[in-house]
């Protein structure tokens, strides 16, 4: 029985991580297409900003929601009903000739976008137990800052390899890729462990037992989990780090290109910065980092979060002083590294607090405030530059962020807290 529990789990956790790896290309494709589509359609600067930011607010909004809905009626369902309409939203939009049936079409596919991460989590909620949990987050994650990385490729390839076809066909090619994968999932993709006869995992640590027990009362009661989880001790710290570390990695990744063409009066930094360092970066973070919280190194994630942070403080205030290429693009991977290994933890803290009753509830809560955060990130840096009216700006704003996650990482540690063996449970 436990062969064929550990064959479903790695089934379930692949064939989600596989499906993610394209998912960002369903909602990155309008910024990477916005130039062609603007000279083409006539848009304005506002609009293009507005169908920009739209898919991060609806996605902000989406999974707010989506979560206790992905807990309510079943997390492959919401997986497969978040890539499929996405997908289709996505063909819909290269039949597009106005600006505003894009935006509406942008804001419903930022809803349904938001169904998949959150569904992912109740899935390995599931599957995945105290004592390894970090290995299945961390391997699920590393394939969410890879897709970054497959957004760009893989439109690249095309245009490389059919230079004769026009933007829409990048909103037609990529999502077919990804409807296929969301039928792999579908097929391969197991709920949980009672749909193949088996015995749910058992839960060691009291505090985990009580609390699922008490959510589970909430469940069946038929109330709404959003209060109780928001309301737990120190969980809206933990929206705050959401919050802030999205903040600080979209600004990481949209400003500090400017930063150093500006200073150098050309572009230092090639594509490779945005596109394949700092997602690489991010990627290998996220899987070192929450692989080891989870697993083997400590049971603090907030000293993981503070550590992070300060990591990441300390790379900012160096910036400014590198003149190279190279030495930037070491630089970014590391902060990627960083930064999105807090991403990591926060899915982590998720489960914990939702067990397998609201996993995806808690996770769809924290990843509203991180879009909420994405969304910041386009209003703050912009006028903090246009206040000070100087480019030194972006890393005095960066590094009151990461003072900012320090400080909540120190609020939501344990204390006393020592260094321990992982514990097979």
């Amino acid at each position: 029985m436990e062969k064929k529990f550990q064959k479903y789990k790695w089934i379930s956790l692949m064939a989600f991580a596989m499906m993610y790896n394209l998912v960002y290309l369903g909602r990155f494709n309008v910024n990477h297409m916005m130039d062609q589509m603007a000279q083409e359609l006539a848009f304005t600067v506002h609009q293009q900003d507005l169908i920009s930011i739209s898919v991060f607010i609806a996605y902000a909004a989406g999974s707010f929601i989506n979560g206790y809905l992905a807990d309510r009626f079943g997390a492959k369902s919401a997986l497969v009903i978040g890539g499929g309409a996405s997908s289709f939203l996505n063909m819909f939009i290269s039949l597009q000739t106005q600006w505003q049936p894009i935006l509406c079409l942008w804001l419903a596919n930022g809803y349904f976008q938001s169904m998949i991460w959150v569904g992912g989590i109740s899935l390995l909620a599931n599957w995945w137990k105290e004592g390894e949990r970090g290995k299945g987050v961390g391997i699920a994650n590393f394939f969410s800052g890879m897709s970054h990385t497959t957004a760009y490729v893989l439109p690249s390839m095309i245009a490389l390899l059919w230079p004769a076809l026009n933007w829409r066909m990048n909103f037609v090619i990529p999502m077919a890729l990804l409807l296929v994968f969301v039928c792999v999932l579908q097929l391969l993709a197991v709920e949980r462990p009672e749909d193949k006869g088996l015995l749910p995992y058992q839960m060691k640590k009291p505090h985990h037992i009580e609390r699922e027990a008490e959510l589970k009362q909430i469940a069946d009661s038929g109330k709404m989990p959003w209060k109780h989880i928001l309301t737990q001790k120190k969980f809206l710290w933990w929206c705050a780090v959401a919050m802030l570390s999205s903040t600080c990695r979209y600004g990481l990744l949209n400003w500090i290109p400017l930063y150093y063409a500006e200073q150098n009066e050309s572009a230092i930094l090639s594509e490779t910065f945005s596109n394949l360092t700092l997602p690489v970066g991010m990627a290998f973070g996220t899987l070192i980092i929450t692989w080891g919280a989870g697993t083997k190194l400590l049971d603090n994630k907030g000293l993981i979060v503070t550590g992070m942070a300060a990591l990441c403080g300390a790379l900012v205030i160096i910036f400014p002083m590198i003149t190279d290429s190279q030495t930037v693009l070491v630089g970014i991977f590391f902060t990627g590294f960083a930064l999105y290994g807090i991403n990591g933890i926060l899915w982590l803290h998720a489960i914990d607090q939702g067990c397998r009753v609201f996993a995806g509830t808690a996770a769809g809560i924290l990843n509203s405030f991180a879009y909420l955060g994405a969304c910041a990130e386009g209003v703050l840096f912009p006028a903090a530059m246009r206040f000070f009216q100087d480019f030194m700006t972006v890393f005095v704003v960066m590094e009151l962020l990461c003072v900012c996650m320090v400080i909540c990482g120190m609020v939501i540690s344990k204390k006393n807290t020592v260094v321990v063996p992982e514990v097979r449970e």
